[in-house]
């Protein structure tokens, strides 16, 4: 099946192309293409503790948009499955179906005239349907969520077969899948000593570097504690850049953050220049927790260790 095509740009593109000659005309005309529909995400809000299962729901209100204003959709499906991730994958399970909103059920967006439906995701829900408890799941692993949208003439659009621009633009903000880590409590900030190997092989300076929680459950914000609030003076390399580009070098910035999700941590986000950071190993030691790291722009890797100053230890963290 064709991707989904539903980008305004292109289709303004196309439009206007239709005024150059017919012989020179490289794309077919839009009422050719094959027009397609997809739920266009609204609100979602919640967040999955392993901690409190009765109280974790994760609330989605999305509206649907075709070319007849949405009534060509029939229906809106979930299935979830469970994603192991402490044991290789090894109790991992389903997918499962988990809801199945039909256009009968949709209500009206005031705002737009399109449908619309909301519906919650309770945690306790999940378990169910996919027969799990809390004795069999791992804090940090995930749920993993996935849509289904039926139109009247049968066809079916999913994550698999719908523009990433679609899915990732804001404007559109298509709404397909998305993951559902466990979580609980978490406690990793505070100011930290980090001296850092890099891969140029020399040792950085110590410098001080704190992990500030951002406000979302287990997510940090890497910072410097002189400098709280600018992005751009927060050394994710914990010290490497200056040891393999020199003084004065340009740190990652970007929106690099460290999760936490149940003793798992990783770096999320990504660099000003659009890099995305893995931890390979994390080995903890009292206060001091090392971590072997590389980005995806060859060669930059470093082992750094971060040593908590407020003199008591980090909890037995795992990557």
């Amino acid at each position: 099946m064709k991707k989904l095509f539903y980008s305004l740009s292109i289709l303004t593109f196309l439009l206007v192309f239709t005024n150059c000659e017919e012989k020179e005309r490289a794309f077919p005309e839009y009422e050719n293409l094959e027009h397609g529909a997809y739920a266009r995400r609204l609100s979602k809000t919640g967040t999955y503790f392993l901690t409190d299962v009765a109280n974790s729901t994760i609330a989605v209100s999305v509206e649907f948009y075709d070319d007849n204003n949405g009534k060509n959709v029939a229906s809106y499906g979930w299935v979830v499955e469970y994603i192991d991730k402490a044991n290789g994958g090894a109790n991992s399970v389903g997918p499962v179906n988990l809801v199945t909103v039909n256009a009968s059920q949709f209500g009206t967006n005031p705002d737009t005239g399109l449908p619309s439906t909301s519906f919650n995701f309770a945690l306790a829900d999940v378990f169910t349907a996919l027969g799990l408890t809390t004795a069999d799941v791992d804090g940090g692993s995930t749920f993993r969520f996935n849509a289904t949208l039926t139109m009247n003439d049968g066809r079916t659009f999913t994550a698999a077969n719908t523009g990433a621009n679609v899915i990732s633009s804001a404007p559109f903000s298509g709404f397909f899948s998305f993951d559902a880590d466990l979580l609980c409590t978490s406690n990793l900030g505070g100011v930290l000593e980090a001296n850092t190997v890099g891969w140029c092989g020399d040792s950085g300076p110590t410098i001080l570097v704190e992990w500030v929680p951002a406000g979302s459950p287990g997510i940090y914000n890497v910072v410097d504690p002189a400098n709280p609030t600018d992005p751009n003076a927060a050394d994710f390399s914990y010290g490497a850049y200056t040891a393999c580009y020199g003084a004065g070098s340009t740190l990652p910035g970007g929106n690099l953050q460290i999760k936490d999700a149940c003793n798992i941590i990783a770096p999320i986000g990504s660099s000003r220049w659009g890099e995305f950071y893995y931890f390979e190993s994390v080995m903890v030691d009292g206060p001091n927790l090392t971590i072997s790291w590389f980005n995806d722009y060859a060669p930059e890797a470093g082992v750094s260790t971060l040593t908590r100053t407020d003199g008591t230890n980090w909890p037995p963290l795992t990557n």
